[in-house]
């Protein structure tokens, strides 16, 4: 006599509708204590959002402006910052010359990235929103004081002063990082 042939039918597997984990030959989940059903059953689980990057200059979760920001200060330092008749000067050589409250512009867009290179998760950059405001406007008050301060010297010594596009270029990203604080710790 003949033995009855093993099925050539695979056995099905059956889904936990809560973890969504496979069960062969099971009719309920053995931790959930629900009825397993068929893959086409399980429902659709939105994607999570992303929790945490891993490389240091990803410009998700809201870094990409505080990236951008930090280089637009650092080149704005290093770029023609005012000139008045003949001479002119880039925020470093005015900062080296006597303008010393300057270092503090490309200081603070120094601390920037170490924050961002420090914190990497949705929920340790929430708490960094403060930070990276308050190194803005760390920032923008001493580049103000530097341009007034410069501003009423020449104009003692009757001269006029032309501000160049590493001012406006510094101002302008201290701005951009002030109020793209907000947006730390957030999907893009």
């Amino acid at each position: 006599m003949s033995q009855p042939r093993a099925s050539s039918k695979r056995p099905e597997i059956a889904f936990c509708p809560f973890c969504a984990e496979g069960f062969e030959g099971r009719f309920d989940c053995p931790e959930h204590e629900l009825t397993l059903v068929p893959i086409d059953l399980l429902a659709n689980k939105p994607d999570r959002g992303l929790d945490q990057v891993t490389f240091f200059a990803d410009p998700r979760l809201g870094r990409g402006a505080t990236l951008l920001v930090a280089t637009l200060v650092l080149f704005g330092f290093l770029a023609p910052f005012a000139s008045s008749l003949e001479l002119q000067a880039s925020g470093l050589e005015l900062a080296i010359d006597g303008a010393g409250n300057l270092w503090f512009t490309p200081g603070a867009a120094i601390l920037l990235p170490w924050i961002l290179w420090r914190r990497r998760s949705r929920g340790a950059m929430r708490p960094a929103r403060a930070a990276v405001f308050g190194l803005a406007l760390g920032g923008i008050l001493p580049l103000v004081y530097t341009c007034r301060r410069i501003s009423l010297l020449a104009e003692v010594h009757g001269a006029t002063v032309d501000w160049l596009w590493g001012a406006w270029l510094m101002l302008s990203g201290l701005l951009l990082a002030a109020l793209s604080s907000r947006g730390l710790g957030l999907s893009d």
